[in-house]
């Protein structure tokens, strides 16, 4: 059994992370801040999941960065991983949508290691008030089904949280799923890219 966790408090490191990566956007450019918040082995959406380095090395910033907020956030019960999703827009555009982001812990902090998103003229609702889901007792996370291996993917190192991106006929699909021991609950799963 993990011991007691109080995930609002893990997870609020994260929801800093992630403000901190969307305000470095606005003030320091967007692909900028993506470097600076990346993982080395950081994975975006590019055509398929592909590593974002090369894409990101002398990307020039957009004169106006993407703006976005976190609106929920799970994080895996040991605090080595962790999913943050809400909306995003472009300032004074229409475009619009839901972005993903999985967080690794590490010795140099929170870095993203997947990002991407998808656009939704609907959007979601506006606001920064993170949720966190309730739970609050972590025990060992029950098997998952066998699956054919993903495009990309990892898992938390007590395996309590695990993204995958999986292609199908209709393009590429992001799952992420959280367990305390009981069951798993799906995070996200989404058509992307």
């Amino acid at each position: 059994m993990l011991p007691l966790l109080l995930l609002a408090h893990a997870a609020q490191p994260v929801v800093e992370a992630e403000r901190a990566f969307a305000a470095a956007a606005q003030t320091r450019g967007q692909w900028t801040a993506f470097r600076a918040f990346a993982a080395p082995d950081a994975v975006m959406m590019l055509d398929g999941p592909q590593p974002a380095a090369p894409f990101l090395k002398d990307r020039k910033d957009p004169p106006v960065a993407v703006m976005w907020w976190p609106a929920h956030v799970v994080t895996s019960c040991d605090g080595s991983l962790a999913f943050s999703t809400g909306p995003w827009r472009r300032k004074g555009g229409t475009a619009m949508g839901r972005y993903f982001t999985v967080w690794r812990h590490d010795a140099a902090g929170w870095r993203w290691i997947y990002d991407g998103g998808t656009q939704d003229e609907t959007g979601m609702p506006a606001g920064d008030v993170p949720v966190q889901p309730p739970h609050r007792v972590c025990h060992k996370p029950p098997a998952l089904p066998e699956e054919a291996a993903p495009a990309a993917g990892g898992h938390s190192r007590d395996g309590s949280l695990v993204w995958r991106i999986d292609k199908s006929a209709k393009g590429y699909r992001l799952r992420v799923l959280f367990s305390t021991g009981r069951t798993w609950t799906i995070e996200a799963d989404v058509g992307i890219g």
